[in-house]
């Protein structure tokens, strides 16, 4: 009983130091270990067991053993896709014809938050367009690498008491 009571005066002084009216109404509920009040002219249910609450949250998945097991063999695999990179660079190229009124390729790219852009001959063209697919995949693949490097983290390494487990947008994980 003094828990539930003690929940009401914790109730009635938070709605205080939020500014609101002081919740009217407010009563306990021996039957159910429930307390009962109205705020806003609505009725509230707010259970007495914490527990209860936390047993209803959706519980996360567990990743694999093999997973984890085969994260090594996998991480390997990325750094070697790393080593075969060639040439790289950013920005993007584009052929915009003869009849554009201007250069027919041309590469764009940001420097200091200004787009700034270059006319190119057919060849420099060419030599860009895969220096930039280049650059695309090797973002990939470090990103690749780094969801890899925060699922074994996650996973392996011991972590803080948690009330809910993290999710898997949180940990940057698919």
């Amino acid at each position: 009983m003094s828990r539930s009571l003690d929940i009401c005066n914790w109730l009635r002084q938070r709605e205080g130091k939020l500014g609101r009216a002081p919740a009217q109404g407010i009563e306990e509920s021996s039957e159910r270990g429930e307390i009962r009040g109205f705020m806003q002219g609505r009725p509230y249910y707010r259970p007495l067991d914490i527990n209860a609450s936390i047993k209803g949250m959706k519980k996360q998945k567990k990743v694999e053993k093999e997973a984890i097991e085969n994260a090594p063999a996998e991480y390997a695999a990325l750094k070697a896709r790393l080593s075969e990179v060639g040439w790289i660079s950013e920005g993007y190229v584009q052929d915009r014809g003869p009849g554009a009124g201007g250069p027919c390729y041309q590469w764009s790219r940001k420097v200091n938050g200004k787009t700034v852009s270059v006319a190119l001959s057919k060849a420099q063209f060419e030599w860009l367009a895969a220096a930039i697919q280049n650059w695309r995949e090797l973002q990939a693949t470090l990103k690749e690498m780094q969801q890899l490097s925060r699922k074994v983290l996650f996973e392996t390494m011991p972590h803080p008491p948690r009330r809910k487990p993290l999710e898997k947008k949180v940990m940057g994980i698919k």
